[in-house]
């Protein structure tokens, strides 16, 4: 009987098959990038890699393995270091040795079921340090002797000179490629080689698990340029009513007409203007006419400091989508547009069917979609990247239109290696960033600003619409803020926003003024001390209320600050970085409903610690302080801005910069002793979590018993992997994140920690602050 070779099983799907078309769509995702990128692979080395990537699947090791779910006692059913060795030999044999190709192969194969680790340790100088692969590998080449004919027909190779030389032709071949790019080579040729590993690696691993699932290709859209425009239109933008409308209309005009004057778009544009101008439309009309000029292929991929703003921004695309292209968007919204972030919907909607959750997931997490929006945890940590999962969209990014939304909130340790990254980014891969804010940090050196009268819009009249009142000579704590607040209350100003820094303070604030409150104002709380679901719930209300003319009093931590479209009378902050307070300050007066909104920056303390330095550092606080040294109005806030960030970058070690710029130029992706992995977090992670569930009402009982039905008790591990994608966007809405000293001192049951409903009065204040004990303890959780 005939010996048939599989790859997979649950369906089996036979090896051959899969191995030509994991080839078949690398190259041909490949051809839609190959205009933009300017890396050293071409359709043959993808094709060699796809090929390649699971030849180990053909050892009687893994055959069993898959056929009769047998493990090998020795771990010889393992495929990765044999089929990397392969993938590197058949590059050998058809001349792909330039540009450190056999090792990009063997890299890209060894790892294509993990994450990818430090090339020391792939290939290391000595032998015995990876002793017992090599005594497994051996095993397995004797295996592979007894099918060679039939495997060598299946892949039309053969492969006889690999099993018989494979350690002189191919394994000392790659330690001469290693030490040469970890000692010899140039910085230019390493960060070319960095890109190149990444791109080859993310095609493999987002195909092979397409086609194991036999997920099919999306066809890709067109949008045209006009979109924004025509949106702007059915609104009655384009004839404005008011002051500040036309000033918009004006920024606009200019941006189009720039825009499209130009011949060769630049490879780092910057829109720099002032708060509440309309950023986003300005960010999207500019994204799609660069992509119009492209031929229409980049993807827009548009990036954001936190998951509390992306639904926003999603509402407006979609809006703009809905109203302008119609019934063609709707039968295909994710095909256009998707939002992507842990807490992310997994439905994938195309030709008006909803796809199943394992295609949805895999279209989501790779990027398929025309716009994606999402966080620059997301973006940073796939480009800057050691992860599987993050890294399988690399591919889906290059050549593709990136836009930073409020870049300012970017750690400004990482500014060097970023600004470097965005450089060769746009060198290799194609891409085209647009970095969007009212205050440009000094991450890229090299750009063209497309607002080109900024000062005039800046120090326009119309745009005198706050100032920035420091209070900072006496130190205040919270008591005597909240005592001083109630006493000072003007009752003629309908709307107050209270911005501090840390949970705790915001918690013990809002106990003190709620009371004495509550009779003239509407009080609200937020913070990630509530669910995200009340979250979302009380950002509507409250805007809905000011529209309205209410009066509010809002209590917050960093949650408002960039990018919630919310516009209060005057605004309270406790001291924070500089361009935090410029941010604040845009949630004040936004549409100049009067003379002049104030924002008030204090500076605040608890017991002997200053809450700003516990969250943000000495230096920002410190050279926020000393250039705050008067009152200054909006039309000055840009010249401050410049005068801050200019003094950050000569005060802020660029130490984290370095270190992550070399991780990248050895290709050390995972290592305790430096890597990627260890030295690039745009989240640090300072205390410990624990994620809990908050059964708030019934309907949330209903949604965590569904849960733990389908997901926690769920035996058949592809069932429940489906189930929990299907899920876990609806969950998410009733889960926040406890440091575990909070933890420890809440009451909660379950495989999954949650909060019972018969209890959560007990533990969780609804209508209030959300969790109780929160108020007892001083954490990092400060938005």
């Amino acid at each position: 009987m005939d010996v048939v070779f599989y790859s997979h099983r649950d369906p089996f799907i036979i090896l051959k098959n899969h191995l030509k078309d994991v080839a078949g769509r690398m190259v041909r995702h490949h051809r839609e990038k190959v205009e933009f990128i300017n890396l050293p692979v071409d359709e043959e080395f993808l094709s060699i890699v796809g090929i390649s990537h699971d030849f180990g699947k053909y050892t009687s090791y893994f055959q069993n393995y898959i056929k009769n779910k047998i493990r090998d006692s020795k771990n010889r059913h393992h495929h990765g270091f044999i089929s990397a060795l392969f993938g590197a030999w058949l590059c050998l044999q058809k001349r792909k040795r330039e540009n450190y190709l056999p090792l990009i192969a063997y890299l890209s194969i060894k790892h294509h079921h993990g994450d990818l680790k430090n090339l020391s340790d792939d290939v290391p100088e000595d032998d015995s340090k990876i002793y017992d692969s090599l005594l497994i590998l051996r095993d397995q080449i004797k295996d592979l002797k007894k099918n060679k004919e039939k495997i060598s027909k299946e892949l039309g190779i053969n492969i006889t000179f690999f099993l018989e030389n494979w350690e002189r032709d191919v394994w000392e071949r790659l330690k001469h490629y290693a030490f040469h790019l970890e000692e010899v080579e140039t910085a230019e040729k390493k960060i070319q080689t960095y890109f190149t590993l990444l791109y080859t690696y993310s095609l493999l691993i987002d195909n092979d698990k397409k086609s194991a699932s036999k997920t099919e290709e999306i066809k890709r859209k067109t949008l045209g340029k006009y979109i924004v425009e025509k949106f702007r239109e059915i609104k009655g933008w384009d004839k404005p009513k008011t002051e500040i409308d036309e000033l918009r209309n004006e920024i606009y005009e200019e941006i189009k007409k720039k825009v499209e004057s130009m011949t060769k778009i630049p490879h780092i544009s910057t829109i720099t203007a002032p708060t509440g101008i309309g950023k986003t439309f300005l960010n999207l009309d500019v994204a799609l006419r660069y992509r119009n000029k492209l031929g229409e292929k980049p993807r827009i991929i548009y990036a954001l400091p936190f998951i509390s703003i992306i639904n926003q921004t999603y509402g407006i695309f979609d809006e703009i989508l809905e109203r302008v292209l119609r019934e063609k968007y709707s039968k295909n919204k994710s095909v256009y547009l998707i939002t992507h972030h842990h807490l992310s919907d997994t439905r994938y909607r195309a030709e008006n069917e909803e796809k199943p959750v394992n295609e949805s997931v895999l279209l989501i997490e790779s990027w398929n979609s025309e716009i994606i929006i999402t966080t620059f945890v997301q973006l940073l940590h796939s480009i800057i990247a050691f992860k599987n999962s993050f890294i399988k969209k690399f591919h889906n990014i290059a050549g593709s239109i990136i836009i930073l939304d409020e870049v300012q909130a970017i750690n400004c340790e990482y500014w060097e290696v970023i600004g470097f990254i965005f450089e060769k980014l746009s060198e290799y891969l194609g891409c085209k960033i647009i970095l969007s804010t009212a205050t440009r940090p000094l991450i890229a050196e090299n750009f063209t600003e497309l607002v080109e009268e900024q000062r005039k819009y800046f120090k326009s009249p119309l745009l005198k619409r706050t100032k920035i009142k420091p209070k900072l000579e006496e130190e205040l704590t919270i008591e005597k803020f909240a005592k001083r607040f109630i006493e000072n209350l003007d009752k003629n100003v309908n709307s107050y926003l209270i911005v501090l820094n840390t949970i705790k303070s915001s918690i013990e604030f809002y106990e003190r003024v709620k009371e004495e409150l509550k009779d003239d104002y509407r009080v609200f709380y937020l913070s990630t001390n509530i669910i995200p679901l009340q979250r979302e719930e009380r950002i509507k209300e409250i805007k809905e209320l000011l529209n309205k003319g209410e009066k509010v009093v809002l209590i917050s931590t960093q949650v408002v600050e960039a990018g919630v479209d919310l516009d209060f009378d005057k605004v309270y902050r406790d001291i924070g970085p500089l361009d935090t307070l410029i941010q604040v300050a845009g949630r004040c007066n936004r549409n100049k409903r009067f003379e002049l909104g104030e924002e008030e920056v204090l500076f605040l303390k608890q017991e002997d610690r200053y809450l700003s330095v516990m969250i943000y550092g000495s230096t920002l606080i410190y050279i926020t302080r000393e250039l705050l040294n008067r009152e200054y109005e909006e039309h000055e806030y840009k010249e401050l801005s410049e005068k801050y960030f200019s003094k950050v970058k000569n005060l802020k070690s660029s130490n984290k910069s370095k270190k992550v710029l070399k991780d990248i130029l050895n290709l050390s992706f995972y290592s305790e002793n430096g890597s990627i992995a260890y030295d690039f977090k745009l989240i640090e992670e300072l205390p410990i979590y624990t994620d809990v569930f908050i059964e708030i009402d019934e309907k949330a009982q209903r949604v965590y018993e569904e849960f733990k039905e389908r997901v926690l008790s769920e035996k058949d591990f592809i069932k429940r992997i489906e189930s929990y994608n299907r899920l876990k966007a609806n969950f998410n809405k009733y889960v926040i994140s406890v440091p575990n000293k909070i933890f420890e001192n809440i009451y909660t049951e379950g495989d999954y920690p949650k909060i019972p409903l018969e209890v959560v009065e007990e533990y969780y204040c609804k209508d209030g602050y959300g969790l109780k004990v929160a108020k007892a303890y001083e954490t990092y959780l400060s938005f």
